[in-house]
């Protein structure tokens, strides 16, 4: 597509036209290829630096706040307690089943 009278460049060809002596490149600019590539590497590495340590804090946040409300339960063997089941067909179908008695295998609990 013809944009005021020219094509547009990608950036293939523009570095094709470049190499091929069609559209010589100005040093007028301030930096050379190698500086704006090694610059761009260390502000791409500083950047995912910073992402990893944001991460990292909204995960920890996000888990304090999930957890704010799970409540350890101290359950002792032989208390009869109310399960709640999820179903086998529905994913956010559960079932009530009980009352139950708490056996070793089922300790500890934790509820939310």
């Amino acid at each position: 597509m013809m944009t005021m009278g020219r094509n547009p460049g990608n950036p293939l060809s523009l570095i094709k036209e470049t190499w091929s002596g069609k559209n010589p490149v100005s040093h007028t600019a301030g930096k050379t290829i190698i500086e704006y590539l090694t610059e761009l590497q260390s502000n791409l590495k500083r950047i995912h630096d910073l992402a990893d340590q944001k991460s990292a804090q909204e995960q920890q946040r996000y888990t304090s706040q999930y957890n704010k409300r799970a409540v350890y339960k101290d359950f002792e063997r032989g208390q009869q307690v109310i399960l709640l089941i999820p179903d086998s067909t529905k994913k956010l179908l559960s079932h009530r089943q009980g009352p139950r008695t708490i056996e070793d295998a089922e300790l500890p609990l934790i509820l939310g």
